[in-house]
């Protein structure tokens, strides 16, 4: 065969077999490794493994059965409590080795008075909700509100203030968020143009009326939201955003702060609000802690009791199959406090090695009703509960 010829077939083999081996890891089901360091529990917290084979990286916490007792919807099952009972609520495929479940918000959407089921997706750039049957074990059935594009996962949040929670999807290419109305759910186009790795709901400027931010700026809430128009502040530049972002005052001065983790990277930082001379807003940068990645679910409680709430946050579990910096780093779970005397927030663990992490976004609720809040955290790794012992239990 002539020579030329021979390498031309060479280098097509070659850049075809590079090609097909970067798309498998890219786009193809990689198994998580094992867990090489032992789980360690924060003594103040005890650990409950709810379902060590769910591979669903949202979840929801509502009363679904209308017993009085707090249950939890992962994927495609809800758990009666108090022992955690297995309820299939209908099928929910697999793409790329994620599940087409990015979010479990809880709603009684229809208004029959059963809690409902709010979610979106990534691959199929869909809202949709699933109808609680009113019986243990009927088939949830599903349906499309929206396609408003790929989704990471969404909040559930009061915009409109009507005392109810709102849906708002992190979209990455817009900024929309649904409305409760007539039995279904309406959406409202903040930004059709506009969107990005990272949402919150807050109130940035501290008029009393709800924002919504995103990795690049913020949406100033008017006075109807429905109606008004949000006025966008390019205000900062996040990077790649856990959801959610939040808005607090941590230092005390008065002004909301910023808090954010990095979905896909290594980091948690916090913007500090200040004022120039003019009355115009300020942010300095500060990086809270760099040594774990992929914080892509944080929530606003107060664990301790205390009156101060902590960011919760934690690493979460073979995102993007592995393929993040840090992706197959030991799993945490942690808290963040701001000191005020330090000037410096502080980090308590929680959870350290092991099948503990966050996944899409972790949910903090007293669970139990004994006057302290726990920490619900799905993922990849299974479907697990911290327990706060603050309160003694039987």
């Amino acid at each position: 065969m002539n020579p030329a010829i021979t390498f031309i077939i060479f280098i097509t083999l070659i850049t075809f077999t590079t090609f097909t081996t970067f798309s498998m890891a890219l786009f193809w089901p990689v198994s998580p490794p094992p867990f090489e360091s032992p789980l360690v529990i924060n003594p103040a917290f005890e650990h409950i493994t709810i379902a060590a084979d769910s591979d669903f990286e949202a979840c929801g916490v509502a009363d679904f059965d209308r017993d009085g007792d707090l249950d939890i919807v992962c994927g495609d099952t809800w758990y009666e409590s108090p022992d955690w009972t297995r309820h299939p609520i209908g099928l929910i495929r697999s793409v790329g080795g994620y599940r087409i479940d990015f979010a479990d918000v809880p709603m009684d959407v229809d208004g029959d008075g059963w809690i409902d089921v709010v979610s979106c997706s990534w691959h199929d750039r869909g809202v949709f909700w699933r109808r609680n049957p009113g019986t243990p074990d009927g088939d949830w059935k599903m349906q499309i509100i929206d396609r408003p594009g790929n989704m990471e996962t969404a909040i559930g949040a009061d915009v409109d203030g009507d005392g109810r929670l709102d849906f708002v999807p992190n979209t990455v290419n817009a900024t929309v968020w649904y409305s409760l109305s007539n039995g279904t759910l309406v959406p409202h186009m903040v930004s059709a143009d506009r969107g990005g790795h990272g949402v919150g709901v807050g109130d940035v400027d501290g008029d009393g009326r709800p924002d919504i931010l995103g990795p690049d700026g913020w949406f100033r809430g008017p006075e109807d939201p429905i109606k008004g128009q949000w006025v966008f502040h390019a205000d900062w530049n996040l990077g790649g955003a856990g959801i959610a972002i939040i808005a607090h005052d941590f230092d005390g001065d008065g002004l909301q702060d910023i808090f954010w983790g990095m979905g896909h990277d290594y980091g948690l930082h916090w913007l500090k609000q200040g004022r120039h001379t003019d009355g115009s807003r300020t942010w300095t940068r500060q990086t809270v802690d760099s040594s774990w990645s992929q914080a892509h679910g944080l929530v606003l409680a107060d664990l301790d009791a205390d009156g101060i709430p902590e960011v919760v946050t934690g690493k979460r579990r073979h995102a993007h199959n592995g393929h993040d910096p840090g992706g197959e780093d030991q799993l945490t779970v942690c808290t963040y406090r701001f000191d005020r005397d330090q000037g410096r927030f502080v980090r308590t663990m929680l959870a350290n090695g092991g099948p503990v992490g966050t996944g899409h976004y972790p949910v903090v609720i007293d669970l139990d009703g004994d006057g302290d809040l726990d920490v619900v955290l799905p993922g990849k790794s299974g479907l697990h509960l911290l327990r706060n012992q603050r309160t003694p239990h039987p």
